[in-house]
């Protein structure tokens, strides 16, 4: 990434994933699901299966129930098919895995739990039976899916943080990284710094803060076609 690279909540936030690309509409899961049908969703500008441009139609929506701790909700994500090659893509909110029913904030906050702040399994399970969700093999799913992607989205991340900010304090090889008892605490850290540095390439970003970092871990590294996060 570069000052004259796209925004991630813009132009990057349609190249990345085959099956999905990953966009910003804000962090108030409630406020996508009101809108239904009749938000606005900007047209990609590529086919992330062939790489045209100018190729993408709206080829409907397909149906999902995320969930938080609390409830779950009715969203509709909007598809689009390839007039070139046929490849068929959606357009996924930020706050929503590919692969997970849970949003991304309740991820966030069982993976800080265990990688962060040390809670076992066991601790963590009782915080979460207060509300009644999620199971543990639930949240243990999370932590080893996290755990086995962990290194290869951390060495991503610092690759940008060298070429871009050299300055960070992340590569201190004093600082804060060394520290770090494994990659999956490793990359929940260094996403602060990540974040911080594209604040200030992108005025968009201003809005968000220490419990969007993993969404926009997400947001950003799902579009550098780097795969799977949980």
């Amino acid at each position: 990434m570069s000052g004259q690279e796209p925004s991630p909540r813009k132009q990057a936030s349609w190249t990345g994933l085959p099956a999905a690309i990953v966009a910003d509409f804000g962090a108030n899961p409630q406020e996508y699901s009101d809108q239904e049908k009749q938000r606005d969703c900007l047209r990609p500008d590529q086919c992330s299966g062939c790489q045209a441009s100018g190729s993408l139609i709206g080829h409907g929506y397909y149906h999902r129930k995320p969930k938080d701790k609390k409830r779950a909700y009715s969203m509709w994500v909007k598809r689009w098919k390839c007039k070139t090659c046929g490849h068929t893509v959606s357009s996924l909110p930020s706050f929503l895995l590919a692969h997970r029913h849970y949003l991304v904030e309740s991820i966030h906050e069982t993976l800080s739990a265990c990688f962060e702040t040390g809670q076992s399994w066991a601790e963590i399970e009782a915080g979460c039976a207060e509300a009644g969700t999620p199971a543990l093999r639930t949240i243990q799913r999370w932590g080893q899916s996290f755990g086995e992607q962990a290194a290869r989205w951390l060495g991503s991340v610092e690759e940008t943080l060298a070429q871009q900010d050299s300055g960070s304090p992340w590569l201190d090889p004093q600082g804060e990284g060394p520290r770090a008892a494994n990659p999956a605490q490793a990359l929940l850290q260094v996403a602060v710094h990540l974040l911080a540095w594209a604040k200030t390439q992108w005025v968009e970003l201003a809005g968000y803060g220490w419990n969007d970092r993993l969404r926009f871990l997400w947001l950003w590294g799902a579009n550098r076609g780097l795969g799977r996060l949980v």
